[in-house]
């Protein structure tokens, strides 16, 4: 999964994505995802817990962090939409949660400001003209 301009991509095409992200991305890599809301962050999260072997992965909006235990270690997925302040990002423990983790996802991390942890791999999602299709843009 090169660095490259946005593409369109059928959730197949997502699907696959993943898949090579779980199989490339360095253990204990940061992933920060970011776009609109309903745009694909969690099913691409989903989609790479699949890959990994791990069960049924949900939306952690409300609960703001799930852990997958997954062949090869912890996928943790942090989801920063709700945070009303950075500050409230503290209670996330994101120097225990990169500890644990193998992959740790971040969504919406500009809502946890300085509390995220730097990222190794940044991810783009926004809606595509069809329903069926996303945008999707690896900037880093």
């Amino acid at each position: 999964m090169d660095v490259g301009a946005p593409r369109v991509v059928t959730l197949a095409e997502l699907e696959a994505a993943a898949q090579q992200l779980w199989r490339d991305a360095p253990p204990g890599s940061v992933v920060w995802l970011t776009g609109e809301i309903g745009a694909g962050k969690t099913t691409f999260v989903q989609a790479v817990v699949r890959a990994a072997g791990g069960g049924l992965a949900t939306s952690p909006t409300f609960a703001l962090v799930h852990e997958y235990p997954v062949t090869g270690g912890l996928i943790v997925h942090a989801d920063c939409y709700r945070l009303r302040d950075p500050a409230e990002a503290l209670d996330l423990d994101f120097p225990g949660l990169e500890q644990r983790a193998r992959l740790l996802f971040v969504e919406w991390p500009e809502r946890a400001g300085e509390q995220a942890p730097p990222p190794d791999i940044r991810l783009r999602f926004a809606h595509a003209d069809h329903p069926t299709h996303r945008v999707f843009e690896r900037l880093q």
